[in-house]
């Protein structure tokens, strides 16, 4: 071999050694890039775990220490996410749709009208006699669908409902739909020990010659108390539903009122010949809006007059 071949002989070993060489220098750059490329992933994966988890966290942690730890009155207007009895809450915004916050995450609806009262002793505030006015054959007045008789029983129901809530007993003198004697309604609620108040329950009416009237108003008997229980139930009920007060006024041929012993009034919760009226009357969440207003004035009354007993 000449000495020429032996030199490129040479020369292509070398060649093919350093291209070896570069070969394995890059696969193992390659590995190298690709070992720190998979390392720089995992620590990027966990770092956002362990933001997801600060995040959650601090928001948890915010969430316990909003300012409205205090019970707030039931008005319909509360934050998002508050405490009651060092509970955590959360609910709607609008007052009706309040749940719980388990350890779990999960959610159970919150009565928050029971829980304002949950301290009040059952029965501890005295009997209260609804009356609910007219039933059976006498329907009382009607006007654009709605039937008296029916109106009043239903808000007997929330009326009574409301103010064992409240800590109040109650005597039903019309439970369902039969006729009672006006006479014998009179007669149960003498029989009964101490009642703080009896409330008729009626619907207003007018001729379409007599013209157009709205709103709440309630009749009595010069009695003492009969005049401040209007008067107090007609300011709570107004301001609870937005009806115009039409004043307390009086008669002596009124039997449950007349013929009955303790402060009672026939408070007449609005006309049903007022189309806008009736509609609100027929509606039960009007109806319920009443009944806390009819409480709010009993408890009222009862703080003046009977200075809290």
């Amino acid at each position: 071999m000449s000495r020429r071949a032996t030199y490129n002989n040479v020369l292509y070993e070398q060649n093919d050694r350093d291209r070896r060489k570069q070969a394995f220098i890059r696969k193992r750059k390659r590995k190298r890039a690709l070992v720190v490329l998979s390392f720089f992933g995992v620590v990027a994966i966990l770092l956002l775990i362990i933001i997801l988890l600060l995040v959650n966290f601090i928001k948890k942690k915010y969430a316990e220490h909003v300012e409205a730890i205090t019970y707030k009155e039931y008005v319909g207007e509360y934050p998002d996410v508050w405490l009651v009895d060092n509970s955590l809450k959360t609910g709607s915004g609008a007052g009706d749709a309040f749940f719980e916050i388990t350890n779990t995450g999960e959610k159970t609806e919150l009565d928050l009208k029971a829980l304002k009262y949950k301290d009040i002793v059952p029965g501890s505030k005295g009997l209260v006699i609804v009356d609910a006015g007219h039933g059976g054959y006498d329907g009382g007045a009607e006007g654009n669908g709605v039937l008296e008789k029916d109106i009043n029983l239903e808000i007997s129901y929330k009326l009574k409902d409301e103010l064992i809530l409240r800590g109040y007993t109650v005597k039903l003198t019309r439970p369902d739909d039969n006729f009672v004697g006006l006479t014998q309604r009179a007669s149960i609620a003498n029989a009964l020990e101490d009642p703080v108040c009896l409330i008729s329950l009626h619907q207003n009416s007018l001729d379409a010659s007599e013209g157009a009237a709205s709103g709440m108003e309630s009749w009595t008997y010069r009695r003492e108390g009969c005049e401040e229980l209007g008067n107090t139930i007609l300011e709570a009920a107004c301001k609870k539903t937005g009806a115009k007060n039409r004043g307390t006024h009086f008669r002596t041929n009124l039997v449950v009122t007349s013929r009955t012993t303790m402060p009672a009034i026939i408070f007449e919760c609005g006309y049903v010949t007022d189309a806008t009226e009736a509609a609100k009357l027929a509606d039960p969440a009007y109806q319920e809006r009443i009944a806390e207003g009819i409480v709010d004035g009993i408890d009222n009354f009862k703080l003046d007059y009977y200075g809290g007993e």
